[in-house]
């Protein structure tokens, strides 16, 4: 059985003045993931979409598709390649 891409959402809140991450939920496509972010960054201050890879070695590889509303720093350095 060959390994193969999976999407997740990540949920965003402030608590006690710092953005912290809230609830991860799977989803079943890049587009669904997209949509899906987009969508609960209207209820919550932020959320980013991802894609978890794995790598020849095994070790997962995790690439941000999108991040919209308000998100940690290293999420958006991770947008940019940083």
């Amino acid at each position: 059985m060959a390994d193969e891409t999976s999407f997740s959402v990540q949920g965003f809140e402030y608590v006690g003045g710092r953005l912290e991450a809230t609830m991860r939920n799977p989803a079943r496509s890049q587009t669904e993931a997209l949509l899906h972010a987009e969508a609960l960054a209207r209820r919550l201050p932020g959320a980013a979409a991802f894609a978890l890879s794995p790598r020849e070695d095994g070790s997962p590889a995790r690439t941000i598709l999108g991040a919209f509303g308000d998100v940690p720093d290293d999420v958006i350095d991770g947008l940019a390649g940083g």
